[in-house]
């Protein structure tokens, strides 16, 4: 009996940890999903961001140059000026998908946040399936060792009742045997 109450426990608590571990599980890949998703944008951002400081670069140095350049020297100023006009362009392009990008981050983030409470909530939850199941292990053996406790008792005093029947019964077989000892014993002496 003790036996099977400790293998409907086992039971009980297996499947409860099974079931925490899916839980466990499917909030754990959320919140790798939004993690790599909160990575992806951030490196976007860094990428946007890094090719806009070298285009900005590139227009000081342009800007630079034309500056340095004779006032009278038509050609080269021309071509200057439209390399600085369409870094300009370039560079409000980039500054554009830079702050769609920096966005992106803070929804990715946002959404990484929510991903994580989430996820707290969800293994508070598989930590109460674990503990209610063991609590109901915990009854199923208890009732199990008191009904064995009850059965063993019971037997027990019904084994010490037959036993005190038995021996007076026998000793009312040993008084009888005496007895018939005795007028054995004087059957044989007449």
């Amino acid at each position: 009996m003790r036996a099977t109450a400790k293998g409907e426990a086992s039971e009980i608590t297996a499947g409860a940890r099974a079931k925490a571990e899916g839980i466990n599980s499917v909030a754990a890949s959320k919140v790798k999903a939004a993690s790599d998703a909160a990575t992806q944008a951030a490196q976007l951002r860094a990428s946007i961001a890094s090719k806009l400081s070298g285009l900005e670069n590139d227009q000081e140095e342009t800007q630079e140059a034309f500056d340095k350049t004779f006032f009278l020297n038509f050609g080269k100023r021309g071509e200057l000026k439209e390399q600085i006009k369409g870094l300009k362009k370039e560079i409000q392009e980039q500054s554009k998908f830079l702050e769609r990008a920096e966005k992106t981050v803070e929804t990715a983030n946002t959404a990484l946040g929510k991903a994580q409470d989430l996820a707290a909530k969800e293994r508070a939850s598989a930590d109460k399936i674990v503990a209610e199941a063991q609590a109901a292990a915990e009854k199923v053996s208890a009732a199990a060792d008191k009904k064995a406790t009850s059965l063993t008792d019971g037997a027990a005093k019904k084994a010490a009742e037959l036993t005190k029947q038995a021996e007076g019964k026998a000793s009312g077989l040993v008084k009888q045997a005496e007895q018939s000892e005795k007028k054995a014993a004087k059957l044989r002496a007449a």
